[in-house]
């Protein structure tokens, strides 16, 4: 079932879901600021829908998936169910404490001062992702790719956060200019 380009709020929406027979596609759908807390959202796929300010928390999200989404601002602690994804979303300020997106496909999202506090995202992939200011404390790296991705500043903090992810020599060395002023340079051979 396809929704395309309305604007929905919480009651639109559970009644769409109660009378769906199939998975519920939502393309260009507007639902900026919805509060959609502790909804089942499971098999919701969102194509290109503007999402800003909606407060997710809660809601089960197995298996959903968010393409090319404006989700500025959006809320989305303690959502819980595996495999959903996250691709080519600007989720700049976003929610994401404690988030499970471990194994994902995180390529061209833009988590800019988003707070991924506790997130599981180990064996993630972060190609073209900027992670500028994003507040990773306490988030499982481990393995995940972000060779591909602008890390912005590092300072102490943000190095430990780091640990256990996968970075480029040209990342690393970065960091240690950052950390300790000094010029990186590459031997000529």
């Amino acid at each position: 079932m396809e929704i395309i380009d309305r604007s929905l709020d919480r009651a639109a929406l559970s009644t769409i879901l109660d009378e769906a027979r199939e998975p519920v596609t939502l393309l260009r759908c507007d639902l900026a600021g919805a509060d959609l807390r502790d909804l089942d959202l499971t098999e919701v796929r969102f194509t290109e829908c503007a999402l800003d300010g909606t407060l997710l928390d809660g809601a089960a999200v197995g298996a959903v998936v968010f393409t090319g989404c404006r989700m500025t601002g959006v809320s989305m602690e303690r959502t819980r169910g595996l495999g959903f994804e996250i691709r080519r979303s600007n989720l700049f300020a976003a929610n994401l404490i404690g988030v499970v997106l471990a194994n994902a496909d995180l390529t061209g999202c833009r988590f800019t001062e988003a707070v991924l506090r506790g997130a599981d995202l180990h064996a993630s992939v972060f190609d073209e992702c900027d992670l500028t200011e994003a507040d990773l404390f306490d988030a499982n790296l481990t393995d995940a790719d972000l060779r591909g991705a602008r890390l912005g500043a590092c300072d102490l903090d943000r190095l430990r956060a780091l640990r256990g992810a996968i970075l480029s020599p040209a990342q690393a060395g970065a960091i240690v200019a950052d950390l300790t002023g000094a010029q990186i340079l590459e031997i000529s051979s």
